[in-house]
């Protein structure tokens, strides 16, 4: 899903744009998407999600498009990072609960989309990680919630559930 040129073997590579070794020419932002029900065993989205404006409904097509039991690997920027303001195609941001309205009961009333949160895992800034997160492990969740710029990037395994 938005691979660029990052193109994989036994992967469907779709993008917005033709360019080589693209399967497939897709505005994710316009649904429904080209895909038929229940398709696909797994999803990559590095670097997708937060161009897109309405996260409901392009989960609502994940679900649609994804075998139950599915995994959908996504990529983002951590909202407290530079990263996810600085590039001006961004709408959206994420945090490390974002997925939770989508799998568990007392979030998920917007949409019956459903998914597993198999996992979270943060990739830290290079100086944060140099010079906290080895040194000093127990700091960095101090250090992750009293200072921006610690978090580059989030990915999601999401397991589809229906």
């Amino acid at each position: 899903m938005g691979c660029g040129r990052d193109i994989r073997p036994g992967f469907v590579n779709a993008d917005s744009k033709l360019l080589a070794g693209v399967d497939v020419v897709c505005d994710f932002s316009r649904f429904p998407w080209p895909f038929v029900d229940n398709v696909f065993d797994e999803v990559v989205a590095i670097h997708v999600l937060e161009h897109l404006l309405n996260t409901l409904r392009v989960m609502e097509e994940l679900h649609r498009i994804t075998a139950p039991g599915a995994r959908t690997t996504i990529e983002v920027p951590h909202y407290k990072h530079s990263n996810a303001y600085k590039d001006p195609t961004h709408v959206r941001f994420f945090t490390e609960e974002s997925f939770d309205y989508f799998g568990k009961a007392e979030r998920s009333y917007y949409t019956t989309a459903r998914f597993h949160v198999a996992s979270v895992e943060k990739d830290y800034d290079y100086h944060i990680d140099k010079w906290v997160r080895r040194p000093f492990p127990r700091l960095l969740p101090w250090i992750e919630r009293y200072f921006d710029h610690t978090v580059e990037k989030l990915t999601f395994t999401l397991v589809t559930m229906k």
